[in-house]
């Protein structure tokens, strides 16, 4: 399992800016800090991140997936879930 640095982090900013402009106040730092979180945790640790990040940020459901889905997209995660 992977975090999200280097060209995976470059490649989940990318992905977030562009399909998801709606995110654009949330700073770049932050989103990866929060993506890396996601990617490096797994099971119930998981569940409880996505939680975190959805009310740290103030995100919407549809907003906390798409943070959700590109990191997991972008860290070399093979199962969401363990």
């Amino acid at each position: 399992m992977r975090g999200l640095t280097g060209l995976s982090a470059k490649l989940y900013l990318k992905t977030i800016r562009e399909h998801y402009p709606d995110l654009d106040h949330i700073s770049d730092d932050v989103l990866v800090a929060h993506g890396n979180a996601l990617c490096v945790a797994s099971g119930q640790a998981l569940v409880d991140q996505a939680i975190k990040t959805k009310q740290e940020l103030e995100l919407t459901g549809k907003e906390a997936s798409a943070i959700l889905g590109s990191a997991h997209g972008s860290c070399g995660r093979k199962n969401a879930f363990g």
